[in-house]
């Protein structure tokens, strides 16, 4: 259900994109838009086990250094916790996210100067499922007696549906690199704002946030992603 719903928003927010991009061709001499693949998350899926990440992003230049921002992705992530080499448990989390908002500009640029630095703000919304895996429990009194994990565990319950939604302040870059290429990166702090928990369990990881941690909202993330601007201009 959840996922139909992210589907909607998504086909909503590039239509809202679409009309705001001719309104803007009769509000101003110049604007443009721009995609871009999260090439950061390509790298992680490569290095780092148990991790899968895909985004894709855009923005569109609706005012003078003022920029609506879409960013739609999804992650999936396999951990496993022990103690002394011994499995805990293990705990996998995928979904999609879908993240709103606006960039502005925040450097004066030089005359035909292309390099950007921006702040902005981003609304997002994250549905996924979670798979507990298997459970093993000890006693302590046990292993200080006999010296080994006694081999009781159980295989834990899947969740479907789980959901989130949290702001993000993002702090960027993009340099240009040649013609309408640019390489940029950004730095974002996120504050949880609502989540759809699991019975007798608490959401550790969320698509798009990242590590929950215990009794805090807040997440740090960084990325870093190749996009493609396609100037627009009109004379009038």
């Amino acid at each position: 259900m959840m996922s139909m719903w992210l589907s909607y928003i998504s086909k909503k927010a590039v239509i809202w994109m679409m009309i705001l991009a001719s309104v803007s061709i009769y509000a101003q001499k110049e604007y443009g838009i721009r995609a871009g693949i999260d090439l950061s998350k390509l790298v992680r899926s490569e290095l780092q086990e148990g991790y899968t990440g895909f985004e894709i992003f855009g923005d569109l230049t609706f005012r003078d250094k003022t920029k609506i921002a879409i960013e739609i992705g999804s992650e999936s992530f396999d951990t496993k916790e022990s103690i002394d080499q011994s499995l805990l448990y293990s705990y996998k989390v995928s979904g999609e996210f879908l993240k709103l908002g606006l960039d502005w500009e925040i450097y004066q640029r030089k005359p035909g100067e292309k390099n950007q630095i921006t702040a902005g703000a981003r609304y997002v919304v994250s549905s996924f499922d979670t798979s507990q895996g298997t459970i093993n429990f000890y006693d302590t009194a046990w292993v200080e007696r006999y010296g080994e994990f006694p081999n009781y565990n159980v295989q834990g319950p899947t969740h479907n549906g789980l959901s989130a939604s949290y702001l993000e302040g993002v702090l960027g870059f993009k340099t240009h690199i040649t013609k309408q290429l640019y390489l940029g990166g950004s730095f974002r702090m996120g504050f949880l704002v609502s989540q759809k928990e699991p019975e007798n369990f608490d959401n550790l990881w969320i698509p798009g946030f990242n590590r929950v941690t215990d009794g805090a909202r807040f997440g740090f993330s960084y990325n870093y992603g190749l996009s493609y601007y396609l100037p627009v201009k009109k004379t009038r």
